[in-house]
C-alpha cells in the first residue's frame, strides 16, 4: 500500500511539472531564467515592470504584446489607441535622475528599466527593496539598436523565449535594414556620396563624429562636415569653409533661417534648396523604427537608388496592443481586440 501511495504521489508530481512546463509563456523554465543581461541577473520572469525611459516605453509598445508595465517615467508619452479619446495612463515614477522610489516600492515592482546608470543611492535603494534594474545604454550603431531590443525581450520573457520573440518582432526591421544596405550599395556604385550636415541646434551645432547622428551620416555613405569634431560643435573659425551638398536639421531652427543665414545661404545646399527636416525622435530614442528615418534620408540623398520594393512599416500595430492590456499568458497569446475594461488601466482625462 505504501509503495502504491509513493508511486501515485510521484506520478502526480511529474504531471504537475509537465503541466507547468506546458503553460503558455512558461518563462520561468530553466531554459529561460535566470538570464544574464548587461551586468544584471534576472532570476525569473518580471511581473511588475517600471520604465523610466521614453525610449524603452516606446519599445514596449512596439513589442505589440501585453506587458507587465505598472508605471512609467514623468517624460513618457503614451499613444492613444484607435477608438479611444485618451490614452491609457499609468502611475508616474519620476525620472532616471530622480526616480520616485517610494512609488516604485509601493507598486511592488520587480524590474526597473533605464537607459542611464542610476546613482549609487538609487542602485542601493533598489537592491535593498529586492528590485532588479536593467540599463539599456544608448546604442553607438545599428547593431546596438537591434541588440537593445533583443535584450529587452530577453529581460521580459527569458533567454530562449525572449530571443525567439525578438526574432519574430524584428522581421520587418531586418528586411528593411537589408533593403537599405542594398540601396546604399547601388548608390555607392553610382558615385561618391554627397557632403552633409545635420544641424542639432544652432548654425554650428551639428552632428559630430562622436555622435549617433554623425555615425548615421557616415553609414549613409555621406561626407559629414562635422566628422572630425566632438560634442556637436563645429569650430567657428572654419565656418567660412562649410559647403554641404545637403543639410538635415531637427527643427531647432527653421528652414528659412538656415537658408537665409550667412553660413549656409551661398552653399551648395542653400543654393539648391536641399535643406530637409528630419524628426529627431527616432535618433534620440533609438527604437527599431529608426529604419524608417534612414529610408527617408536615403530617398532624399539617393532618389535614383532608393526606389521601388520598399518593404512595409517594421511594426504593424494592433489596436489591442496599445495601453498594455494586461495579459499573463505570455507573448504567444492573441489579445482580444475588444478591450476588457476591468483589466485595462484607467484612462487619463489629460492629453
Amino acid at each position: 500500500m505504501k509503495l502504491t501511495h509513493i508511486l501515485t504521489a510521484a506520478a502526480a508530481a511529474g504531471c504537475a511539472l509537465l503541466l507547468a512546463a506546458c503553460q503558455p509563456g512558461g518563462s520561468d523554465a530553466p531554459a529561460d531564467y535566470p538570464v544574464h543581461l548587461a551586468g544584471t541577473v534576472i532570476d525569473q520572469r518580471p511581473e511588475r515592470v517600471v520604465s523610466l525611459a521614453p525610449a524603452i516605453t516606446d519599445m514596449l509598445y512596439q513589442l505589440q504584446i501585453p506587458g507587465q508595465l505598472v508605471a512609467v517615467s514623468d517624460y513618457c508619452e503614451l499613444p492613444t489607441p484607435t477608438g479611444r479619446e485618451v490614452a491609457y495612463d499609468y502611475p508616474r515614477a519620476g525620472t532616471q535622475q530622480l526616480p520616485d522610489l517610494e512609488t516604485i516600492v509601493e507598486l511592488d515592482a520587480d524590474l526597473v528599466l533605464m537607459t542611464a546608470e542610476p546613482t549609487e543611492d538609487t542602485a542601493n535603494a533598489l537592491l535593498q527593496a529586492d528590485i532588479d534594474y536593467l540599463v539599456l545604454s544608448p546604442a553607438a550603431d545599428m547593431d546596438g539598436v537591434r541588440e537593445n531590443f533583443v535584450t529587452l525581450c530577453k529581460a521580459l520573457y527569458g533567454d530562449t523565449t525572449g530571443a525567439e520573440l525578438a526574432s519574430r518582432r524584428l522581421t520587418g526591421y531586418d528586411h528593411k535594414y537589408q533593403r537599405i544596405l542594398d540601396c546604399l550599395e547601388d548608390a555607392a556604385a553610382a558615385g561618391e556620396g554627397p557632403s552633409t550636415v545635420y544641424l542639432a541646434g544652432d548654425i554650428l551645432q551639428m552632428a559630430t563624429g562622436d555622435s549617433f547622428e554623425g555615425y548615421l551620416l557616415t553609414f549613409l555613405g555621406t561626407d559629414n562636415w562635422g566628422d572630425e569634431y566632438t560634442n556637436y560643435s563645429f569650430p567657428a573659425e572654419r565656418e567660412i569653409e562649410l559647403n554641404p551638398d545637403v543639410i538635415f536639421y531637427n527643427g531647432m531652427m527653421s528652414r528659412e533661417a538656415i537658408a537665409g543665414s550667412t553660413c549656409y545661404a551661398t552653399t551648395t545646399a542653400g543654393s539648391a534648396g536641399t535643406i530637409y527636416y528630419i524628426d529627431p525622435e527616432n535618433f534620440e530614442r533609438q527604437t527599431p523604427d529608426i529604419v524608417d528615418t534612414l529610408w527617408e534620408m536615403g530617398e532624399l540623398l539617393y532618389p535614383e537608388s532608393f526606389v521601388a520594393e520598399e518593404p512595409g512599416q517594421p511594426w504593424e500595430s494592433s489596436e489591442a496592443s496599445y495601453g498594455y492590456i494586461p495579459d499573463t499568458a505570455g507573448p504567444e497569446t492573441e489579445t482580444n481586440t475588444e478591450t476588457d475594461t476591468e483589466s485595462a488601466p484607467e484612462s487619463s482625462s489629460e492629453a
